[in-house]
């Protein structure tokens, strides 16, 4: 790992400790909630293992909060300032990527999304709340719940409520871009 992934391995260790101590839960239960090995949750709370993004998702939802606060790292601020090409960022899935547009922790969680052509968010997730889709570039395709399905092109914008079943795939050879934005925090 090189010195930026090992910071970020390090801060999400403490922040995983951290929360499962204030959720008063052992290793071994964090591991049967969600799904991750003992081991493997060892490695992270010591900053010798990074999880992906969705294991990330999953470790958070077992301990009662989001990945994003774990990845916030901040307390609550009056605002915040992210600019272009800035923004911690993390892949989701092969030639996909999350780029969190906030810092802090807020009530609202915006992230941008870049989807590789033939990419998609893998499983449907599901979490409190509601979440709004804009696509920025490109074309997307969202599955809201079992029947719903929803082509989604420049300037198209979804709202849902996140506690349906939903994910996002990219069926063309281009590049998708799209805004999700979760309130409450998801991530």
């Amino acid at each position: 790992m090189d010195d930026d992934q090992v910071a970020i391995a390090t801060a999400i260790g403490i922040a995983v400790r951290h929360a499962r101590k204030e959720a008063g839960l052992t290793m071994r239960e964090v591991a049967l909630k969600s799904g991750l090995s003992q081991p493997f949750l060892s490695q992270t709370e010591n900053g010798r293992a990074v999880p992906s993004v969705m294991n990330l998702h999953r470790l958070a939802q077992s301990l009662g909060t989001t990945a994003h606060a774990l990845l916030a790292q901040g307390e609550r601020t009056p605002s915040s300032l992210v600019r272009a090409h800035e923004g911690r960022k993390f892949e989701l899935a092969h030639d996909s990527s999350i780029r969190f547009c906030s810092t802090g922790s807020h009530t609202m969680e915006p992230n941008e999304i870049t989807a590789g052509p033939h990419s998609e968010a893998g499983e449907h997730t599901e979490h409190a709340g509601e979440e709004f889709i804009h696509v920025l570039e490109g074309t997307v395709d969202v599955e809201v719940g079992l029947d719903e399905r929803h082509r989604l092109n420049v300037g198209d914008t979804l709202l849902y409520a996140a506690t349906i079943p939903h994910r996002w795939f990219n069926r063309t050879d281009r590049i998708a871009r799209f805004l999700i934005v979760s309130s409450p925090p998801s991530f």
